[in-house]
């Protein structure tokens, strides 16, 4: 009996699934296609069939979350684009983005681990997916930055895309070694555990400053 549509897309996305716990784990070097099949509960025939190998399934694992992301900003994307700009719907903006940077990494951590390992390589598998999905995402945080400095709520000094790479990088960095669990990560435990006040401790630190 042949497949149906269905269950070709359920054995996929379970693939999908054991993959990302088993590259997030041990990397893509160390992690064998009959482990994942196993994990998976699937015919190893199948990595090799629907995504032409490992290689294609690591960057398949990643596509699929860069996708996942795109779906959930879409609707954050068209609010913006509908509302037009004062000082306070600017500062509104900024903290959605900053919120949905901290629910993605929250909700993700396994993806989180796979492209902190795909940076410090230099992107070699996942560069097309960041060109294709992530940049053009990208592109509009740099526009609310633009609207805010013609506004005149923003500094024309400030570079956008030095901007999002502080703040977004702050909030990967500081999950990084939240998960490490050293000391310094304990002192920041309050913050870790509650999204709306590191929300509102990125906001201050990047827009509206420390000094008093």
């Amino acid at each position: 009996m042949s497949s149906t549509p269905d269950s070709k897309l359920d054995s996929k996305l379970c693939i999908i699934k054991a993959a990302a716990r088993l590259f997030a784990k041990l990397g893509l070097d160390k992690c064998s296609t009959r482990e994942i099949a196993k994990q998976a509960d699937s015919n190893i025939s199948l990595i090799s069939y629907y995504f032409g190998g490992k290689e294609g399934l690591y960057k398949e694992v990643m596509r699929n979350y860069a996708l996942e992301i795109k779906a959930s900003a879409q609707g954050l994307v068209e609010q913006m684009q509908k509302t037009e700009m004062t000082k306070e719907v600017f500062m509104y903006d900024l903290g959605q983005v900053i919120e949905n940077i901290i629910t993605t990494r929250q909700n993700n951590p396994e993806m989180s681990q796979i492209f902190s390992r795909e940076k410090l390589a230099g992107m070699p598998y996942s560069k097309e997916i960041h060109k294709e999905i992530f940049y053009p995402l990208i592109l509009n945080f740099y526009k609310i930055i633009q609207l805010g400095q013609k506004k005149g709520y923003v500094k024309e000094s400030v570079n956008p895309a030095l901007l999002f790479i502080m703040m977004s990088e702050s909030i990967w960095g500081f999950y990084e070694v939240m998960d490490c669990q050293i000391l310094l990560s304990h002192d920041c435990d309050e913050v870790s555990k509650d999204p709306a006040k590191l929300k509102q401790q990125i906001l201050d630190i990047f827009l509206t400053g420390v000094l008093k």
